[in-house]
C-alpha cells in the first residue's frame, strides 16, 4: 500500500498522453482516479477500463460545469491540472484574438477554476495536493505559433504560487511541473522523425522524456509534503545550455 492509497485523484485531460500516464501511475498506487475529458469519450472509457478509474466529461472553462463536477465527484485529495489546448491544433479561420481566448480559457481559466473548487474541498480535511502541468515554453522566447500557449503556462506559475499561499495554513500544497519534450503519441503526429531528432539534439541528455517518467515526477510531488509554491523543471538538462 502507498501513502496515497485510497485518495481521490482528479486528472484533467486524463484520456491520453501525459494525462493518461498520470492516471495509470496513481491507479497502480491504489488511488481512486477520476479521468476528466472534454471530447474523446472512447479514449477516456478505454483508460478507465484499464485502470479501474471513473470518467467525467466537463468543459473546465465553464465555471458552472466545473462546480457541478466537483459536487458530483465529492472529495478530491489530489488535483492534476493537465488539460490544455494543443497549440498545434488551431482551427482554420480563427483570428489571433479568438485563438488567444480559447487557449487562455482552458490553459489558465480552467486551471484556476479546478484549483479553486478543489482547494475549497480540501480545506476541511486539512490535506491536499494541487499540481499544475506547465512547460519549458514558459521560459523560452515563443514562436508565433506558441505565443499564447507560452503566456498561459507562464501565468500558471503565478497561479500556483497564489494557491500555495492560500492552501499552506491548511496543509495543502501547490506546485508546478514544467516538462520539456515529452514523447507522447501526439508528439510523433506533430513532429516528423527528423524534427524529433533535432529537438532531442538540443537536450543535453539527448532525448525526450517518456510520459511515464513525467508521471513519476507528478507522483513524487504529490508525496512530498514539505514542497509548495515551487516550479520543478524536468527537461533533460536543457537549462544547462549556454
Amino acid at each position: 500500500m502507498s501513502e496515497l492509497d485510497g485518495k481521490t485523484v482528479l486528472v484533467t485531460g486524463g484520456s491520453r498522453g501525459l494525462g493518461e500516464a498520470v492516471v495509470r501511475r496513481f491507479a497502480t498506487a491504489g488511488c481512486r482516479v477520476i479521468i476528466n475529458y472534454a471530447h474523446d469519450r472512447a479514449a477516456a472509457e478505454r483508460v478507465a477500463a484499464e485502470t479501474g478509474g471513473e470518467i467525467f466529461r466537463c468543459d473546465i472553462g465553464d465555471e458552472d460545469a466545473v462546480e457541478r463536477m466537483f459536487d458530483q465527484i465529492g472529495d478530491v485529495d489530489v488535483l492534476v491540472n493537465n488539460a490544455r489546448i494543443d497549440p498545434y491544433r488551431r482551427a482554420a479561420g480563427l483570428s489571433d484574438g479568438e485563438w488567444w481566448d480559447q487557449v487562455m480559457r482552458i490553459n489558465l481559466k480552467g486551471a484556476y477554476l479546478c484549483g479553486k473548487f478543489a482547494l475549497e474541498r480540501m480545506k476541511p480535511k486539512r490535506w491536499g495536493r494541487l499540481i499544475h502541468i506547465s512547460s519549458l515554453w514558459a521560459y523560452q522566447p515563443a514562436t508565433a505559433r506558441m505565443l499564447s500557449y507560452a503566456a498561459s503556462k507562464s501565468a500558471l506559475h503565478a497561479l500556483s504560487r497564489g494557491f500555495a499561499a492560500l492552501g499552506a495554513p491548511f496543509g495543502i500544497t501547490s506546485n508546478v511541473l514544467a516538462p520539456g519534450l515529452i514523447l507522447t503519441d501526439l508528439a510523433t503526429v506533430r513532429l516528423t522523425p527528423e524534427q524529433l531528432a533535432e529537438e532531442a539534439a538540443r537536450i543535453p541528455l539527448g532525448r525526450g522524456a517518456t510520459p511515464a517518467e513525467v508521471a513519476e515526477a507528478v507522483w513524487n510531488i504529490a508525496t512530498t509534503a514539505f514542497l509548495t509554491g515551487e516550479i520543478i523543471n524536468l527537461n533533460g538538462g536543457t537549462f544547462m545550455r549556454p
